[in-house]
């Protein structure tokens, strides 16, 4: 385990809280920015992916969230109308 994960699990440890890895905090960290607006192309430059196809791969359950949640805002939208 690197110094960085060794830290990391100790603050875990210390505050009580679920471990996670530098990895699993890469990933939170682009989950948080697609449900904040963030673009599939600003999140793959953050992340340093070659392609957004890797990105929108990765998040496509994030992906499919948002979509689901788009979907139900146009419906009521349009249920407002009658």
């Amino acid at each position: 385990m690197g110094s960085i994960s060794r830290i990391l699990t100790r603050y875990c440890t210390k505050l009580n809280i679920p471990v996670i890895s530098v990895h699993g905090l890469r990933h939170t960290h682009a989950s948080i920015l697609l449900y904040a607006g963030v673009s599939i192309a600003s999140v793959a430059r953050r992340l340093g992916h070659a392609s957004m196809t890797t990105t929108q791969k990765t998040y496509l359950h994030v992906i499919q969230e948002l979509e689901n949640q788009d979907i139900d805002l146009v419906m009521r939208s349009l249920s407002n109308l009658t």
